[in-house]
């Protein structure tokens, strides 16, 4: 349930607790606030109370001090008011509490986190978000988020209830592996039917970058499209989160669709071809300058196998020796 890493020596500095149980590509988001804190006071304590199957996209060497694992997963085979899942819950913010944390800010605004950071009764505390009335009556909550913001520059700004705090340009994650040359990684995976590219349209695009001289990986995990083609690598279903992301990390180029992956890519300076459904890239878009979004109404499917060909092409023109 809960998980210590090594702790810095000589902790001076303010104590905070980030709340951002999930998803994948949100807590990678959520790492550009954790370094903007960790940047500002390098001497700070900073624990992050995370989903386990979270955990992964948490650099634990340099940015956090400590993480505290919610089994979130583990508590959806009991029902909703199981007195175990209740004693657990409650275990957690009791161990939150005795932190005694200066500042805490709940970058996700579910219930769950609302009462989470709330219970945890840090000195200062603010939510960036709240779904439901209950949330927002939890905790302080500024001004609501600017339709033309990007969630990562929205963090920071209430980031700054606290103080001054850089954003920075690309946030603390976990050790990259050496670069592959002219490896290019593709995500087949979607978390919503609006979300989904075609496999039959993966599989053009793959075809062309294998003829630009790229070797191919396709990446998703268990139930994800399996995507069949002579000369790529087929590790949907077969790595470890930590496993992607190393994938990721080492890529020339990684396209995706709205997913966690493409979040991966932008957050380790990787050039990220990302294809969007319903959702807003305004506010979503993988957060970076060696970035293209592509989207044709509310269903990725619409988007044409050639523009995500010449997407790819013109992003190693320009950010690719």
């Amino acid at each position: 349930m809960e998980k210590r890493t090594e702790t810095k020596s000589a902790l001076t500095g303010p104590r905070f607790l980030i709340v951002r149980f999930s998803a994948i590509g949100d807590c990678v988001i959520a790492a550009w606030a954790a370094t903007a804190i960790r940047d500002r006071f390098p001497d700070a304590y900073i624990c992050w109370a995370i989903e386990e199957r979270c955990v992964p996209v948490v650099d634990r060497s340099r940015l956090v001090n400590e993480v505290v694992e919610i089994p979130r997963q583990a508590w959806r085979a009991h029902t909703k008011w199981s007195p175990k899942v209740l004693s657990e819950q409650i275990a957690i913010c009791r161990r939150l509490k005795n932190l005694r944390f200066d500042f805490g800010i709940d970058l996700q605004g579910h219930l769950k986190t609302a009462i989470c950071l709330k219970f945890s009764y840090p000195k200062q505390r603010i939510a960036c978000h709240a779904t439901d009335a209950f949330s927002r009556m939890m905790n302080p909550l500024p001004e609501k988020m600017p339709r033309d913001a990007h969630w990562v520059e929205w963090q920071n700004h209430v980031l700054r209830k606290f103080g001054e705090f850089k954003l920075p340009v690309r946030p603390m994650m976990p050790p990259a592996e050496k670069p592959k040359p002219r490896l290019a990684t593709i995500s087949t995976s979607a978390g919503h039917p609006s979300k989904v590219y075609p496999a039959d349209k993966w599989l053009v695009v793959a075809k062309a970058l294998q003829e630009d001289g790229l070797r191919v990986a396709f990446l998703g995990a268990a139930g994800d499209p399996v995507i069949s083609m002579d000369g790529a690598a087929d590790y949907v279903g077969k790595l470890s989160l930590a496993e992607s992301m190393a994938m990721v990390s080492a890529s020339e180029i990684h396209l995706a669709g709205d997913t966690g992956t493409g979040h991966m890519a932008a957050a380790y300076g990787v050039p990220v071809v990302s294809i969007f459904g319903h959702m807003d890239p305004t506010n979503y878009r993988p957060y970076s300058e060696r970035g293209v979004v592509l989207r044709e109404g509310d269903q990725a499917s619409n988007v044409p196998s050639e523009l995500v060909v010449e997407a790819a092409r013109k992003l190693r023109r320009s950010f690719v020796a």
